[in-house]
C-alpha cells in the first residue's frame, strides 16, 4: 500500500468517526488532530488543493485569502524581525519566499490561538545543498540510503535531530500573536482574531486547510 492510499484511507476513517460523534464540532477537531498525527507517523506528503489560495506580500505586510479568483479576506501581518530578505539558511531566521503548502492545521500554538505549518522541504533542501555543497550531498545520500526519500517536512524533523549543527531550515508557520511590528523568527504573524477567522475559513477547503497553496512574495 503506497503512502497516498494510506493517507486517503486514514482520512476517510477519521472523518467517518467524527461524523458519528455526538458533538460534531469537537468531532471534527478530533479528526483534524488524528489526520495530522497519522501524517507524521506515516511521513505522508502534502497534496495541493486548488479551491483556496493564500498570498503573502512581505513588502506590504499583507496576507490575502482567495477562494478561486475571488478575494475573501485581507489581513495585516508581521514577518521576520531580521528584515525582508528571503530565507536561505537554518540560522538566518528570515521569512522565506516561494510557493509552499499548508501541512497541518493546529489548534494550539505558543503564538496566539491557532497555527498552520508550511511544507517547505523542497526549497529548504535546495538551500541546504547550496550552503553545504558536497557535504550536504553525502549526508543526504547516507540518510536516504537508510530511510528512503527525504521529501516531507516530517522527515526533515527526524533528519535535523540526527544532524545537530547541520539542520535544514523548517518550521515556518502562519500564527497569531500580533501583526505589528515585525517580530517573528521567520514566520508570518496575524492578529489573534484574524488567525481565528482565517483558520475557520480554510477549514471549508477540500481537505480542511491541508494542501492549500501559500505564495510568499518579496
Amino acid at each position: 500500500m503506497n503512502r497516498q492510499t494510506i493517507k486517503a484511507t486514514i482520512y476517510l476513517a477519521v472523518c467517518i468517526a467524527a461524523l458519528l460523534l455526538s458533538l460534531p464540532a469537537w468531532g471534527w477537531r478530533l479528526a483534524d488532530f488524528l489526520v495530522w498525527k497519522c501524517m507524521i507517523a506515516f511521513k505522508l506528503p502534502i497534496q495541493p488543493v486548488d479551491d483556496y489560495l493564500i498570498v503573502v506580500d512581505k513588502s506590504e505586510h499583507q496576507l490575502t485569502l482567495y477562494q478561486g479568483e475571488r478575494v475573501m479576506r485581507t489581513y495585516p501581518v508581521a514577518i521576520s524581525r531580521y528584515g525582508k530578505a528571503p530565507r536561505h539558511r537554518y540560522d538566518d531566521f528570515l521569512t522565506p519566499e516561494g510557493e509552499f503548502l499548508i501541512a497541518s492545521m493546529q489548534y494550539n500554538s505558543h503564538f496566539g490561538p491557532r497555527q498552520m505549518l508550511l511544507e517547505t522541504t523542497a526549497q529548504a533542501l535546495a538551500d541546504y545543498r547550496a550552503q553545504y555543497g558536497d557535504e550536504a550531498a553525502a549526508l543526504l545520500q547516507e540518510w536516504e540510503a537508510r530511510h528512503g526519500p527525504l521529501d516531507t517536512i516530517w522527515e526533515v524533523y527526524d533528519y535535523n535531530t540526527a544532524h545537530p549543527g547541520r539542520e535544514i531550515w523548517h518550521d515556518i508557520l502562519i500564527h497569531g500573536g500580533g501583526s505589528s511590528p515585525d517580530w517573528t523568527l521567520g514566520c508570518i504573524a496575524l492578529n489573534d482574531q484574524d488567525i481565528l477567522e482565517l483558520f475557520a475559513l480554510l477549514q471549508r477547503s477540500r481537505h480542511r486547510g491541508i494542501g492549500v497553496p501559500v505564495v510568499i512574495k518579496p
